[in-house]
């Protein structure tokens, strides 16, 4: 399966716009301590008609798979992940659609190690 990644993030085409997934993490990641990531599929949100639909949302961590969500209709093209990590690491996320294939973003994540700080 060919995997399609954005040719410039900083200039989406209106197809990457519909199919990139977008991880969204908290501000400060703490060591050990559990946290919520969001993935969405589109930046412009991806169709979910039985035309057209995001059949799963894959979540790897450090390049192995963390977790697959399947997604069923009717639903938004987007799910949450729960995790805690002991170092830095870096995630992808997948999102396949049935039309155009499959879909990744990765993002590394630098974990916070501030000391007797509330966040």
């Amino acid at each position: 399966m060919k995997i399609q990644k954005a040719k410039n993030l900083d200039n989406l085409t209106s197809f990457e716009q519909v199919h990139l997934p977008w991880i969204i993490i908290p501000e400060f990641v703490k060591k050990g301590e559990e946290f919520e990531i969001t993935v969405k599929v589109g930046k412009v949100d991806h169709p979910m008609t039985d035309e057209h639909y995001v059949r799963c949302i894959r979540l790897y961590i450090d390049g192995e798979m963390f977790e697959c969500h399947n997604l069923k209709m009717p639903t938004h093209s987007e799910t949450k992940f729960n995790i805690s990590m002991e170092k830095d690491f870096e995630i992808t996320a997948r999102a396949e659609c049935n039309l155009h294939g499959a879909w990744e973003t990765e993002e590394k994540i630098i974990l916070y190690r501030g000391n007797n700080v509330d966040l």
